[in-house]
């Protein structure tokens, strides 16, 4: 670092081996969400053909505009989000060009990220994809990227080679868009992307070869957007690529469908080639919907295809799999397999020669253009698929393991996690599962709990690939419209002046063994998700006919009174009870046992860190928990509770310093339950005060910045004494 150059700024967030801390060293909990809007154009909604092609894309305004933002971190931070996971995509930067970048796009992301800031949300920047680009169903990548490899983005629904929302019009099959990772699209882009030194190495785009061409634009792509970040002390880091996938390498056979992943039309690689070439094939179809294709893997029926002949490819271009001698068209006019086992390098081949160099390469891009203590987010293939071993990156083939002062790990484990039968299939049923790997069922609740959380627990295993890292489960989260869309059915509730612990909807329940199974690994996460523009009951999220976001301008239910919630914060709320939980956001030391929030009753036991002196912080979500009030109970030291006002959410902060005694307890519960024998049975020590406590946004000058001005400092400090059960609120 040159003299003139100033020091970088201090991080939020850290991490401390498989931690989280915070600048005062404190172990920090991530809870938040996603913010999805950023996957599409403000100008081109994924659900519309008109302009689809043509018109210039513009991402100025996602996930919402700028104006809205206020308003809407200022929910998250209601519902105790201290982290959003802010989708990006190559697209939203480079959409125009190679080498072309969106100035404005760039310009708006850093102000969404400041206002995320005032209102103390931590970002992680997602570049963002699925299926690579929504030219192939999904989002990501430019047009230009197909161009560039000969593939013609108009030609795709006629020709087999992607299934779109917005070429194949309405109805959409649910869940069908991840069957595109298996069609000509998609599987030609991310092969030549990963490894198309080994496998097309004819393929040169403007001279150069065509992985290191995509990968360049790629990389670049999101460094000049980590160069506009780079002074934001409120980005904890950069995501890799959103569920990256390995197009064909691996595959063992060409004429054969692989994976648990079936649904609608499925053609195996040679068909999807042959079909591209504008070559007609009759092909298997599968249904979420049908017993036979769930348990038995087998097709419903069979459908012709690209029977007007279209080919997917550009005029003058020709199959990149053809030229490169895998198949051929026979005498007959039929496809013939000629290397069935180009692409079976084995299973540890992606991670180990493809995913760990870019890695590296786009690690490197990152640091040296932005932040130099950025965490790398890494994320795989979606373990549920099956699709490659997880590499090891604490070899240094993948990048250090350790930032370049030695001083923290350099990666974050980021996977998702949902509960696939709810997902895909759109049924709640708490008493049975499926593991989409080995295809075992749970059946009954209690089997369904350990298998949740024995899934969890194998992701955070592969956490220790990265030499020690924390792991941040990037998406997870339930559709609201199963059980045949029994949310839109009813009618609007009302809040009850005491929550229910049994929720009206399946969505709701759903979402709460989620997040309960999450809660019992004590793991960071971010909700899938929280999309500003749901406001048509029909179109869910307004992507591919999904609908997990847990807001909506038109909600089916109100959590939070009128008189307690005055301003609407809390309003457009979804399953609001699942998402906004009482937890230990900052926690001075160490849990003995992960924490747990039951029945309105929060419980925290932690041994302290010496070298910690600031107090541990727990977030009450008041408004949407204790509309009655709630207590605090310590078992030594002394705490103090700040309130926010009904206009801000109504929300708490418990902040606790303990004692002397070597296990430290916590309890929160509704003021007007009586405590239970055995519920607090700790012996309180003297009075100790926390120390000086300022606000949410723990501004480190001491002096409140113009947000906290705005947002906090209007909050009242209410001093509680050491007591058995505390004091109410």
């Amino acid at each position: 670092m040159s003299r003139s150059e100033p020091p970088p700024v201090a991080l939020d967030v850290e991490t401390r081996g498989s931690d989280f801390v915070d600048f005062q060293g404190r172990r920090v909990t991530l809870r938040g969400v996603n913010l999805a809007g950023g996957k599409w154009p403000a100008n081109q909604p994924t659900v519309k053909r008109e302009g689809f092609f043509d018109a210039e894309p513009s991402y100025v305004g996602r996930p919402f505009p700028l104006a809205d933002a206020p308003s809407h971190f200022r929910r998250l931070r209601a519902w105790g989000c201290n982290v959003a996971r802010l989708t990006v995509t190559w697209d939203a930067i480079e959409h125009a060009g190679p080498g072309v970048y969106d100035e404005a796009y760039i310009e708006y992301v850093v102000e969404i990220v400041r206002c995320a800031g005032r209102f103390g949300v931590t970002v992680v920047v997602d570049p963002h994809q699925d299926v690579w680009s929504r030219y192939s169903g999904g989002s990501g990548a430019p047009a230009w990227t197909f161009a560039k490899v000969g593939l013609d983005v108009t030609k795709f629904e006629a020709s087999g080679a992607a299934l779109v929302h917005a070429t194949r019009g309405d109805p959409f099959p649910r869940m069908c868009w991840p069957t595109n990772k298996d069609k000509l699209a998609c599987f030609t882009m991310f092969t030549i992307f990963f490894g198309g030194d080994r496998f097309a190495p004819d393929l040169e785009i403007d001279g150069e070869p065509a992985q290191r061409f995509l990968q360049r634009h790629y990389i670049a792509a999101l460094g000049t957007l980590a160069a506009a970040l780079k002074d934001e002390a409120n980005v904890a880091g950069f995501g890799s690529m959103n569920e990256p996938l390995p197009g064909l390498i691996g595959r063992k056979r060409l004429d054969r469908i692989a994976g648990p992943l079936r649904n609608e039309h499925m053609p195996t690689p040679l068909e999807a080639m042959a079909l591209g070439a504008g070559v007609p094939r009759l092909v298997r179809e599968f249904s979420v919907s049908s017993l036979k294709s769930l348990a038995l893997g087998a097709p419903v029926g069979t459908v012709s295809m690209n029977e007007e002949k279209t080919s997917a490819w550009l005029p003058g271009a020709d199959c990149v799999w053809r030229a490169h001698g895998i198949w051929r068209v026979d005498d007959r006019g039929e496809p013939e397999l000629l290397k069935p086992a180009y692409f079976d390098v084995g299973r540890e081949y992606f991670g180990d020669q493809c995913m760990k160099p870019f890695v590296a390469a786009y690690a490197e891009e990152i640091r040296s253009r932005g932040h130099a203590r950025w965490r790398i987010f890494v994320e795989l293939p979606p373990a549920d698929l099956d699709l490659c071993a997880f590499p090891d990156f604490s070899d240094g083939r993948g990048g250090p393991a350790k930032l370049p002062d030695g001083s923290g790990g350099a990666y974050v484990h980021s996977p998702h996690w949902y509960d696939q039968l709810t997902l895909f299939f759109g049924r709640y049923r708490p008493y049975v599962a499926i593991d989409a790997v080995s295809g075992q069922p749970a059946f009954g609740r209690g089997a369904v709990k350990g298998l949740h959380r024995r899934q969890i627990a194998e992701l955070q295993g592969e956490a220790a690939k990265f030499g020690t890292a924390p792991t941040f489960v990037g998406e997870t989260g339930v559709p609201f419209d199963v059980d045949g869309r029994a949310w839109y059915a009813a009618p609007v509730a009302a809040a009850a002046a005491t929550p229910s612990e049994t929720p009206q909807f399946a969505a709701e329940r759903a979402l709460a063994d989620t997040v309960k199974a999450l809660e019992a690994r004590d793991v960071s996460y971010a909700l899938w998700c929280y999309e500003a523009s749901h406001d048509a009951d029909e179109l869910g999220d307004g992507w591919n006919a999904e609908d997990l976001s847990v807001y909506s301008a038109r909600p089916r239910a109100n959590y939070v009174s009128l008189e307690r919630d005055p301003a609407g914060v809390h309003r457009g709320g979804r399953a609001t009870r699942a998402v906004a939980r009482v937890f230990c956001r900052r926690l001075g030391g160490a849990p003995t046992r992960p924490p747990k929030f039951k029945k309105g009753v929060y419980r925290l036991e932690f041994t302290s860190d010496a070298t910690v002196s600031a107090p541990t912080e727990i977030f009450v979500p008041a408004a949407v928990h204790y509309p009655g009030g709630f207590s605090v109970g310590v078992s030594d030291g002394a705490y103090e509770v700040e309130k926010a006002p009904d206009a801000e959410g109504g929300y708490a902060i418990v902040r606790y310093a303990p004692g002397a005694a070597a296990v430290h307890r916590v309890i929160v519960r509704p003021a007007d339950e009586p405590p239970r024998r055995g519920w607090c049975p700790w012996v309180c020590g003297p009075p100790k005060s926390p120390g000086p406590v300022r606000g949410a946004s723990d501004d480190r000058s001491g002096t409140p910045s113009d947000a906290d001005t705005l947002d906090e400092t209007a909050i009242p400090l209410v001093r509680k004494s050491t007591g058995l059960l505390g004091g109410g609120v």
